[in-house]
């Protein structure tokens, strides 16, 4: 029997569930599992890994459709204006994500919600529902298991997450290459149609959103940026805040997050070739949405990494000023409330260096140079 074929057996009888919707993610399946076995060089923790990683993806395609037949009106649920949190890892798009999140004008992704597609509960009911007590435990062991991520990127089944969540259902997700290196996965997702990834993630979050179809979505995660055709064909009246930081700096930290996410899954891991592979990555998505932006430019807004660390809440009005979105006194005091409750450096200090990974700033100055002249980015 097939890896593929038991991924799906192992969805089924954990879910009781048997339509996994329409069969485009197949391919993006089936190149994932070639790689994995001809290029990944995986240990038996990270053979364990990947296979729960995809079974859970699966997993959350059943949960999407069976939610979506119960529910059929959430097909025609509007999501107008949607704001788009974008730019390179590592650039303050999380804190900027939860902290707008906080206002009650806005419906963002749950993590738990993002792995399960499925109408949003009451929020007091969270804890009697299986899939949010199976993800929390799963995040609460992760973060036991691995406290250094947790510093780095700390992720709660009850906080708002990102896109790739639901990307990976459809297996055409940057998440995958930067946990094994499998370069025929990341060549076919690097050309492959993603717009039937787009399709079923607006599928999705019209499930999630159904009894909310008021309240303004806000969505973030940096690959986005690898994707910005199929991004507005599906929203095409997004409005995107596009977070800048010395790509040096954004570079580094990504690799050392993916490094650390990656940690124990492969036999012979090597620092130098993943900062190589890692810059040209994220060189190809601010490529990709710079050139998308030509025409475009009345639905960005441009926030650099400083001017939100020295004022993050005046850079969240700004924000909301830009595009029009309701920033009342009660979500002025909520996303007040969320920086109080959540200061800097809460889960632990991130230290990590370029050197490691084998990251010359003449080097990344270089290849991000139109990004940094474009977008006006300051080199620390």
């Amino acid at each position: 029997m097939s890896s593929i074929q038991q991924w799906h057996d192992a969805a089924v009888e954990r879910t009781g569930l048997d339509d996994f919707g329409g069969d485009d993610y197949l391919e993006g399946l089936t190149v994932l599992e070639q790689s994995l076995e001809a290029e990944a060089a995986m240990t038996d923790i990270g053979r364990f890994a990947i296979g729960e990683i995809i079974t859970q993806a699966l997993m959350g395609r059943l949960r999407a459709e069976a939610g979506l037949k119960a529910r059929p009106e959430a097909a025609d649920v509007a999501i107008e204006q949607p704001l788009v949190i974008i730019g390179l890892p590592r650039t303050g798009t999380t804190a900027l994500h939860q902290l707008m999140a906080a206002s009650p004008h806005f419906q963002g992704l749950e993590l738990w919600l993002a792995e399960m597609p499925q109408p949003r509960p009451p929020r007091d009911q969270w804890e009697q529902i299986d899939d949010y007590v199976s993800c929390k435990a799963k995040m609460d062991a992760m973060a036991e298991m691995n406290p250094d991520q947790s510093a780095i990127h700390l992720q709660l089944a009850d906080t708002v997450d990102e896109c790739w969540n639901i990307f990976r259902q459809s297996f055409a997700s940057v998440t995958f290459e930067c946990l094994f290196r499998i370069p025929t996965y990341s060549s076919w997702w690097a050309n492959c149609d993603m717009g039937p990834a787009y399709a079923q993630h607006r599928r999705s979050i019209g499930l999630i959103g159904v009894d909310e179809p008021e309240t303004r979505w806000i969505l973030k995660d940096p690959s986005h940026l690898f994707a910005p055709e199929a991004l507005f064909a599906t929203y095409p009246d997004a409005n995107v805040v596009m977070t800048h930081r010395d790509p040096l700096k954004a570079v580094a930290s990504v690799c050392s997050l993916t490094a650390v996410s990656r940690q124990g899954f492969e036999e012979h891991p090597d620092d130098i070739a993943h900062g190589a592979e890692q810059t040209e990555l994220w060189a190809r998505g601010i490529e990709r949405m710079l050139a998308s932006r030509a025409g475009r430019e009345d639905q960005f807004y441009d926030l650099h990494f400083a001017d939100f660390q020295r004022d993050p809440l005046g850079s969240v009005a700004a924000i909301c000023d830009r595009f029009g979105y309701q920033l009342d006194a009660a979500a002025e005091e909520a996303v007040a409330q969320w920086a109080a409750d959540h200061p800097k450096g809460e889960h632990g200090v991130h230290d990590y260096s370029p050197e490691q990974y084998g990251l010359r700033a003449e080097v990344i100055h270089e290849r991000y140079g139109n990004y940094i002249e474009a977008c006006g980015v300051a080199v620390e």
